[in-house]
Order: C-alpha cells, then sequence, then structure tokens
C-alpha cells in the first residue's frame, strides 16, 4: 500500500502580523497486490485492508472520509486516544485513489518562510526592497519557489528594473513574478525593484509611500515532509481478507504565503 499525504498551509499576513492561516491535508492510497502461487491472468480487484489514522498531538480540527472508498469503524476509546480506523476498499490497483482531507486546528501554526518588504519614493521613481526568508527550522529546502508582487494603479509596471535581474513583468495581469529553484533553511533570498511613477500621481497630495501597497504572493513546496504530526498504520483484516500488508509513505507540503 503506498500512502501519498499532500498538505497545504495558507496564511495572509497584514503588516507583517498574521491575519488567517490554514492547514489542511488530503491522503491518497495506491494499492499493489503481489500474488503467490499460481498466476492469474485476469486482473483482481485489491482486497479491503485497515488504515489507522494517528492524531496523538492532537492537531486534527475535523476529519472528513471518501465514503466511496472507505468505511469509518473507529470505537469510542479509539476518538479519545486520538486513533481512527477505517477499512479500505479500491476498486483497482496501481491508481491513487483520495481517501481521506483534514483541517488542522488553529494550535498548529508553521511558519515556513517569512516575507518582509519596504516601499520608498524618491522624486519620480519607486523603490521596492523585498525579502524571502526560510526558516532555518525548516526540515529540507524548500523548492519551486514563486514571488508575484502586484503592482498599484500610479506605479508603471513596463518600467521595471531588478537587481539582481530575473523578475518578469505581466502587463495583462499587472504583476511581477520570480522564480527561484530553491530556498535551504535560513536562507533569504534579497531582491529590489525600481519603477517610474505615473506623473499624475506625481501631482497628488499626501504621503507617496503611505499610499502605495505592493501586495505580495509566495508558493513554494517541500518534499519528503510534513506540518502536522500525524501518522499511518496499515494491516490486514485477518477474519476475512488475510494477506501480508506493507505500506510506503510519500509525503509533501505546499505552502502559500501573501503578505499585504
Amino acid at each position: 500500500v503506498a500512502l501519498a499525504l499532500n498538505e497545504d498551509l495558507t496564511c495572509e499576513y497584514k503588516k507583517s502580523k498574521l491575519s488567517t492561516l490554514s492547514v489542511e491535508g488530503t491522503l491518497q492510497v495506491r494499492v499493489k497486490i503481489t500474488q503467490q502461487g499460481e498466476y492469474s491472468p485476469q486482473p483482481q480487484a485489491p482486497i479491503p485492508f485497515f488504515l489507522v489514522f494517528q492524531d496523538h498531538f492532537s492537531h486534527i480540527k475535523s476529519l472528513q472520509e471518501n465514503k466511496k472508498f472507505v468505511e469509518h469503524l473507529t470505537p469510542e476509546e479509539g476518538v479519545e486516544e486520538r486513533e481512527f480506523i477505517y477499512c479500505v476498499s479500491v476498486p483497482r490497483e496501481e491508481e491513487f485513489y483520495p481517501i481521506v482531507r483534514y483541517k488542522c486546528s488553529s494550535a498548529l501554526r508553521p511558519v515556513p518562510i517569512r516575507v518582509q518588504s519596504r516601499v520608498r519614493a524618491q522624486g519620480n521613481s519607486c523603490r521596492v526592497a523585498l525579502q524571502i526568508s526560510s526558516n532555518p527550522q525548516n526540515p529540507s529546502e524548500l523548492a519551486q519557489l514563486t514571488i508575484i508582487m502586484s503592482v498599484p494603479t500610479g506605479i508603471l509596471g513596463e518600467t521595471l528594473r531588478c537587481n539582481p535581474p530575473g523578475g518578469v513583468w505581466n502587463d495583462e495581469k499587472k504583476v511581477v513574478l520570480w522564480c527561484v529553484s530553491e530556498l535551504g533553511g535560513g536562507e533569504k533570498f534579497q531582491l529590489q525593484a525600481l519603477f517610474d511613477i505615473d506623473a499624475t500621481v506625481l501631482g497628488e497630495e499626501g504621503n507617496l509611500v503611505e499610499k502605495i501597497e505592493f501586495p505580495v504572493l509566495a508558493r513554494c513546496q517541500c518534499s519528503g515532509f510534513q506540518l502536522s504530526a500525524v501518522a499511518f498504520e496499515v494491516t490486514d483484516m485477518p477474519d476475512m481478507y488475510p494477506a501480508e500488508v506493507s505500506k510506503s509513505l510519500i509525503r509533501r507540503f505546499r505552502v502559500s504565503h501573501k503578505e499585504k
């Protein structure tokens, strides 16, 4: 039985203060049958098996099983011990099927990355300094980091100059995109973006820096690790479908971090 666990962290910060945060997960299973004895050319449906979903650190707020493939069998004492038992039966082997979705409690507040920005207007130009920091306690490097910065009205996005080079201006969406292959634990990605300011905006009264905002969305992922402390065990159903059952686990978490 191959288990594939994916967790998604979605968070939003305003002025570097946490506004919203959620962690949701999905568990998929794939079954492969290895037969002993006489070979049968006819494909066989995988036999049912037990899956034990363990939440010993009480990270889970809600669980929802896929009733097409899963039957919930947890006794009362299992709920108290945060161990949930499912009977899993999938129609075909060698295909992944989603069997459980869950939402984590607000007590789980991971911070894989930190986004900081500073805006400075001088003359007819505007400079944005941006820093993406990877938490030194991250279990591995963050991969496929994409940074999307929205450019407000009054700022001429097509005049973008970047240091270091690499930012791509999208005129249709009015955003600048940067791509970074990976960011190790404790590493920082720093950049500066310089824009020209629309002449009509320069004529307006008030503090320009206070009015201009460049919202940033940073996305990345980390393979081989997870955010919560949930764990899983698989066993056969000895009374009905005795078999030798082995388990492999693939883990990944993704981050969507918005800074306003």
